[in-house]
């Protein structure tokens, strides 16, 4: 039997793969935060900030037409992301998703 005191579950949640996750999370939730705080109110419940990848904004959009406003907005998008102090947005990668939620 072991002789270990038991881990506490915020021990738990600071370190492996949870940890990962829930950093993973908590950018993921910033990045679509300052996707709907960017971008008209339409076209936030139409898109979805995914990731950066790189210096690669993903974006995922419901149709050929969202996609294309996000093109038209791409100047200003890649400006505000630009103000994230750990990213350094150069693209866009903007895929359709017509199941997006």
């Amino acid at each position: 039997m072991l002789n270990r005191p038991p881990k506490s579950v915020q021990e738990l949640l600071s370190k492996g793969s949870l940890s990962k996750l829930q950093k993973k999370d908590a950018k993921t939730s910033r990045l679509q935060a300052l996707w709907v705080a960017t971008v008209p109110a339409d076209l936030a419940a139409n898109s979805r900030c995914f990731a950066v990848q790189g210096q690669t904004l993903v974006i995922y959009a419901r149709n050929g037409s969202w996609s294309t406003r996000i093109r038209l907005l791409q100047a200003h998008i890649m400006n505000k992301f630009r103000e994230l102090p750990d990213t350094q947005i150069r693209s866009l990668d903007i895929q359709i998703k017509p199941t997006l939620k």
